[in-house]
């Protein structure tokens, strides 16, 4: 099945039903703010995470009497979503448990995202429920978009800035092996051009609930609600940046560990759900001028 296509005024959205993956936020005047895969520096565009976010140590984490064996980010990204319902503004898709999920995670869940498309922008709500009686439901959510950099009409690459909307801390921690230096900043303003892409920043524990990239020309607002953690990605310097809100940050470990037992992951009670949400808004001088 090819991409669900979303419109409301000005705008257009793109969702693909592999990975619940929004592939397209588009406004017909300015141009397209979603990475669209197209080099190898990257063939994603926002993929959702679970039931694990980015990957532990191959061996290290045990489901039960065996070790954990699922892909970085876990089977969300490439799993079919069933598709719901449609509209001309709005989709909803589903992906459950099924004995291919069970295999490598032996946890029944439901989890579904709705897309609703205005004038103004785009919402994304994930919900993860535990449709099990008695089994507690461990599991990692996250969210990974990717927005082009630069933005449409924004000018160059190097003037664009992260704005976090309440004071973070003042250095980022960087998430990969690789002997990464941490970001300084100010807690408020990124300069993103100034940060070393050898591997993901993580800001633990995140104050903000909302992030602005771009610049006065054009950017676009992140706002998040649900999610406790954050990581900053791209691939050297692709033109892409990725602002990802996570329920959970991966901890480092050195012996093995049960999966379930890891303080870096959320647990649902049987029959629990919880919900996260997400909200596209594009804004900036290049919108509000309107057609020329």
């Amino acid at each position: 099945m090819g991409s669900i296509d979303l419109r409301a005024s000005d705008l257009a959205a793109g969702i693909l039903p592999v990975g619940a993956e929004l592939v397209s936020l588009r406004h017909d005047r300015i141009g397209e703010f979603i990475w669209q895969a197209q080099s190898d520096a990257w063939r994603r565009s926002a993929p959702v995470l679970f039931p694990v976010v980015s990957h532990y140590p191959r061996g290290l984490v045990l489901l039960g009497d065996r070790p954990m064996d699922l892909p970085p980010h876990g089977f969300a990204p490439s799993s079919a979503f069933e598709v719901l319902e449609v509209t001309d503004h709005s989709c909803r898709l589903r992906l459950g448990s099924s004995p291919d999920t069970l295999a490598a995670f032996p946890y029944r869940f439901e989890l579904s995202v709705d897309f609703t498309l205005d004038a103004e922008g785009l919402t994304q709500v994930l919900r993860v429920r535990n449709p099990d009686a008695e089994i507690e439901l461990p599991y990692m959510l996250g969210a990974h978009p990717g927005f082009n950099w630069p933005l449409p009409a924004a000018g160059p690459r190097e003037a664009h800035r992260l704005h976090f909307a309440d004071a973070e801390a003042d250095r980022t921690q960087p998430l990969g092996a690789a002997p990464v230096p941490a970001y300084r900043f100010d807690g408020r303003v990124v300069v993103p051009s100034d940060i070393d892409f050898s591997t993901a920043h993580g800001l633990p524990d995140i104050a903000s609930r909302s992030v602005r990239f771009g610049t006065a020309a054009t950017h676009v607002t992140l706002d998040f609600e649900g999610f406790e953690q954050f990581a900053l990605w791209s691939r050297g310097v692709a033109p892409f940046l990725c602002l990802e809100p996570w329920s959970d940050m991966p901890i480092a470990i050195t012996e093995p560990k049960e999966f379930a037992t890891l303080s870096g992951v959320s647990r649902l009670p049987p029959g629990a759900s919880r919900t996260c949400t997400l909200r596209f808004t594009p804004g900036g001088e290049q919108l509000r001028q309107g057609p020329q």
